[in-house]
C-alpha cells in the first residue's frame, strides 16, 4: 500500500492519524488543518522514477531543461510518508533575476529551498539548498517563496519555524553545486517577529516592501503576538514592512483569523479612479469558517485597502457561485478582472466523500468534473461581479497561476502546465480560451477524479504544484512534485507533441 497518512494536510504537529481524515471526518476538526490536500492513498506512480521530458502531450510549448526533486536537495519525509516522497517532492517555485540579467529558480521542496540558475534554460544549473529547520518534519510538504531586492523570503508549515531570508547577490558568482546535498554559499537570517510559528504562504509587494503573509500560526498568549490574542485563531495574516531592515523586519499590522491562504498585493493603477495609487490587497481567504461543518457553504474572497496598515479597509467581501476554497489568484494586466483558482471544486463535483467539510455536496456527481477558473469584474473594486467559470478541457484540480502580458500562466497538478489566453469583446468584458499546455506527469491517467478513484485520492495532487512565467527572457519555470523542476517556454510557432521541443 502507499499511503501518505493525510487527505487534508495537517498542521505540523497534528497528529498523523493513518487514512482517517479521507474515510472518517467525523469528529475531525478541519478547522485545525492546513489545507491542501495532498496525499493519502496513491496508485504507484508516485514511487516510479522521475519521467523525463519533452513530454508528449504538449501543444505549443517548447521543453528546455529539468532537475529532479532529490537531485536539488529534496529529502523523503519518514514513517507514514517515507515510500511516496521517497525521491523526494517538490512545492511552490518563484524565480529572481540579479541586477547583471542572470536567472534564478527558488525551488521548495521537502529538503528547504533550491537555488537554480537558469539563465541558459538548456542547461538549468542547481547551485544548492537552504536546508529545512526540521528534516523529516511533515511541515516541509507545504513552502512558499517571496523576493524583495536581493533578498529571498521561505516559509512553511513546520510548527515552531521562523521565516528564512537568503541574500540573493552572491548568486551570479556560484559555481554549480558538486553534489545534491550542498548547502546554499550565500547569507541567511531568520526572523519570527510578531509570534510568528509556520505559515502557509508568502506574497511580496515589491513595488512597497511589504510582505503578507498567509495562514500564519501565532504563538499562544497576548503578549506573543502582534495580534494580542490570548488564543490565537488557526489562520491569521502577519504584514511585515522589509524597507528598514529586510533581515530582521518590523510587523506593519496582524489581522487575526483572516488571510488562511493567499494574497495578491498591488500598487493599483485600474479603471477604479478612487483607489489609483493605492496599495491595493486581493484576499483568498479560503475556506468557509463562518457555518460549522456540514453546513457551509464556500470561503470568501475580499478586497482590502491596505494602504495605511493602522486601518485597512475591507472594500469588499464576497462568496463567488460554485466556489467551494478561494485559493489563490491574479489581475489582467489592466487590473480591471481578477482569476481565482479553487483546489476544492473539482472534488465536490465529483462527490468525494470527505469534501462536505467545505460545501454542500452535490445532486449530481459526475465522474468527468471539469477544471474551472473563476473569472471575476472588478472594475469597481468595492462592487466585483462574478462573470464566469471558465471551464477547461481537461480533469484535474486547479492549483497557482499567475499573469503575464495577455496569458494566465497555470500549475493544474496532473494536467500539467495550462496556458489560457485572455481576450476581450468591444465592450471590454474578459473571457478564456486555451492556448497551450505540457503535461509534465504523462504517466497519470486522464481522468483521475471519479468516485471509484478517491481511494487513492492522493494521485488527484501529484503533477504540477507551481509556475514562474515573469522572466523578461520568456523562460517559464514550474515545480512538478515529482518529476522536478521544469524549465520551458511558449513555442514560436503552432505546434504539438514532442516535435515542439525539437
Amino acid at each position: 500500500m502507499s499511503a501518505i497518512g493525510v487527505a487534508i494536510g495537517v498542521t505540523a504537529g497534528s497528529a498523523m492519524s493513518g487514512m482517517a481524515l479521507a474515510h472518517d471526518p467525523n469528529g475531525i476538526d478541519p478547522d485545525a488543518l492546513a489545507l491542501e490536500i495532498v496525499y493519502s492513498q496513491g496508485d504507484g506512480i508516485e514511487t516510479l522514477p522521475v519521467a523525463k521530458g519533452p513530454f508528449p502531450d504538449t501543444e505549443n510549448m517548447q521543453f528546455l531543461g529539468q532537475i529532479a526533486p532529490e537531485a536539488m536537495g529534496a529529502l523523503p519525509i519518514p514513517g507514514a510518508f517515507a515510500e511516496t516522497t521517497a525521491k523526494g517532492i517538490l512545492n511552490d517555485i518563484w524565480g529572481w533575476t540579479s541586477p547583471a540579467g542572470e536567472e534564478y529558480a527558488l525551488v521548495g521542496n521537502t529538503g528547504g529551498m533550491a537555488v537554480v540558475r537558469v539563465t541558459d534554460p538548456g542547461n538549468p544549473e542547481f547551485l544548492g539548498s537552504l536546508e529545512s529547520q526540521a528534516p523529516g518534519d511533515i511541515g516541509n510538504l507545504w513552502g512558499d517563496v517571496g523576493v524583495f531586492g536581493n533578498y529571498a523570503y521561505f516559509t512553511s508549515e513546520i510548527a515552531g519555524s521562523e521565516i528564512e531570508v537568503v541574500d540573493l547577490s552572491v548568486l551570479d558568482g556560484l559555481e554549480p553545486a558538486p553534489s545534491s546535498d550542498t548547502v546554499l554559499p550565500a547569507p541567511t537570517s531568520r526572523f519570527s517577529t510578531g509570534g510568528y510559528m509556520g505559515a502557509h504562504n508568502i506574497q511580496v509587494n515589491e513595488e512597497t516592501g511589504f510582505a503578507y503573509v498567509a495562514g500564519v500560526h501565532l504563538e499562544d498568549g497576548a503578549a506573543n503576538n502582534a495580534c494580542g490574542a490570548d488564543e490565537p485563531a488557526r489562520f491569521n495574516t502577519l504584514i511585515y514592512d522589509l524597507n528598514t531592515d529586510p533581515t530582521n523586519p518590523d510587523v506593519a499590522a496582524c489581522l487575526d483569523n483572516i488571510g488562511e491562504h493567499d494574497f495578491y498585493p498591488i500598487v493599483y493603477d485600474g479603471p477604479d479612479e478612487r483607489f489609483q495609487g493605492r496599495e491595493i490587497v486581493f484576499v483568498f481567504d479560503g475556506r468557509d469558517r463562518t457555518l460549522p461543518a456540514g453546513e457551509r457553504i464556500g470561503g470568501f474572497t475580499e478586497i482590502w485597502d491596505a494602504t495605511d496598515k493602522d486601518n485597512i479597509d475591507v472594500l469588499a467581501r464576497f462568496r463567488t457561485p460554485g466556489m467551494v476554497f478561494s485559493h489563490q489568484g491574479w489581475t489582467t494586466e489592466e487590473q480591471d478582472f481578477l482569476f481565482i483558482n479553487d483546489e476544492l471544486d473539482e472534488l465536490v463535483n465529483a462527490g468525494w466523500s470527505f469534501t462536505d467539510f467545505f460545501a454542500q455536496p452535490v445532486d449530481d456527481p459526475t465522474n468527468k468534473p471539469a477544471t474551472g477558473t473563476y473569472i471575476i469584474d472588478v472594475r469597481e473594486l468595492d462592487n466585483p461581479v462574478f462573470v464566469e467559470r471558465f471551464e477547461h478541457d481537461t480533469v484535474s484540480i486547479d492549483h497557482n497561476f499567475i499573469v503575464k502580458d495577455d496569458k494566465l500562466y497555470q500549475a493544474n497538478y496532473t494536467s500539467g502546465t495550462r496556458v489560457l489566453q485572455i481576450e476581450r469583446d468591444e465592450a471590454g468584458m474578459v473571457s478564456l480560451s486555451e492556448f497551450g499546455h505540457m503535461d509534465t506527469e504523462p504517466r497519470l491517467q486522464k481522468n483521475i477524479l471519479n468516485l471509484n478513484q478517491e481511494d487513492k485520492f492522493g494521485t488527484a495532487f501529484l503533477g504540477q504544484w507551481g509556475i514562474f512565467p515573469l522572466f523578461d527572457s520568456g523562460t517559464i519555470v514550474a515545480s512538478d512534485r515529482n518529476n522536478g523542476l521544469i524549465v520551458m517556454r511558449l513555442s514560436d510557432a503552432p505546434c504539438k507533441g514532442i516535435k515542439c521541443s525539437k
